[in-house]
């Protein structure tokens, strides 16, 4: 499935059978050394871009950045970044985490993403001199878990109930 955002001249593509970020036919994914796609594409300037098709920020910001298309630079604070490898990020509340409890595209079908997406993007794009976010934790962290047991003392969660796919990272 694949979904075009036109953003004046530039081309903002979604892909579902992209896991990543491709531009001028290179692909940028998550390293195996950890380096985000933001760093990988800093210095990268494109008028098209294709990503995943999802709203999440660690290939939508770096995708706007490589599209040269103004957002708030809240997203490129060096924490908000590396949350991606940093799971306690959202153990405090935040702005990213308010983002992805209005914009989150996990856990939607792919048909249904589109009007997700493009409402994600429009709040990127329009608001870059203030983000009209509060600070909160995620949504999901209420979520009922389901907790199977220890091993060598850490907690084993069911990953298909609540937050526990977070909750078990370490």
């Amino acid at each position: 499935m694949k979904l075009k955002i036109k953003i004046k001249s530039k081309t903002l593509e979604f892909d579902s059978n992209l896991e990543g970020l491709m531009v001028n036919g290179k692909e940028y994914s998550l390293g195996k050394n950890g380096e985000l796609i933001y760093d990988q594409t800093a210095q990268i300037k494109a008028n098209k871009v294709t990503i995943q098709m999802a709203a999440n920020t660690s290939t939508l910001i770096p995708a706007l950045k490589v599209l040269d298309i103004p957002y708030h630079k809240y997203f490129d604070q060096r924490d908000v970044i590396e949350s991606q490898n940093n799971i306690s990020f959202y153990w405090k509340p935040s702005k990213l985490s308010a983002y992805y409890n209005r914009y989150s595209t996990d856990h939607v079908e792919y048909t249904k993403r589109a009007p997700l997406i493009r409402n994600a993007v429009t709040f990127l794009i329009t608001n870059t001199k203030s983000l009209p976010l509060k600070e909160e934790l995620p949504d999901r962290m209420n979520d009922p878990i389901k907790l199977l047991g220890f091993y060598r003392g850490f907690p084993i969660f069911d990953a298909s109930t609540g937050f526990a796919k977070l909750l078990s990272r370490g």
